[in-house]
């Protein structure tokens, strides 16, 4: 069975300086706009994920609905992890061994080095920068979320904002 998995850094956010604390932090216009444009051309593939699993973080959260928002899949769907905010890969993979089999395409919402790290890992090392809201799609054949450990992936795709035409 096909299995996908999702991989987005957050969006373009505004400057540290510019909040309290870390978390509040938000996404700037760009990283708004880059976010669409990105959801979009994920969207017109046909790939939908059926649960979007984000940082607390304001703007991977936001991020995280801008998806849901253009692939309409309701905000509902988008699930906060507060271990994926300064998780390491290895919690973020934990968290997709953990899925239901009945979920067939999963989007996670984090940060640098995590999500990078855990493309990295995935693909073999194919991947070793995600910019702000850039994309890695790893495809899977396997029966059960749990077995993603064992299983190697099929294929994968990248998607960078400033590629995209």
């Amino acid at each position: 069975m096909k299995r996908t998995i999702i991989l987005v850094r957050h969006g373009k956010a505004c400057s540290p300086d510019a909040f309290e604390k870390d978390i509040d932090r938000v996404l700037t216009k760009r990283g708004v706009n880059d976010g669409y444009k990105v959801a979009k051309k994920i969207m017109k593939s046909g790939l939908i994920p059926e649960l979007l699993l984000t940082s607390p973080a304001a703007r991977a959260n936001h991020s995280a609905l801008i998806f849901a928002r253009v692939m309409k899949t309701g905000s509902d769907k988008v699930r906060l992890i507060d271990e994926m905010y300064h998780g390491g890969g290895e919690k973020m993979l934990e968290e997709i061994s953990l899925l239901t089999d009945d979920i067939k395409t999963v989007a996670l919402f984090a940060h640098n080095p995590g999500i990078t790290d855990l493309a990295e890992n995935l693909t073999g090392g194919a991947v070793s920068f995600l910019p702000t809201t850039g994309v890695a799609i790893i495809n899977y054949k396997t029966g059960s979320w749990s077995d993603i450990y064992k299983a190697g992936p099929t294929d994968f795709n990248l998607i960078i904002p400033k590629e995209i035409k």
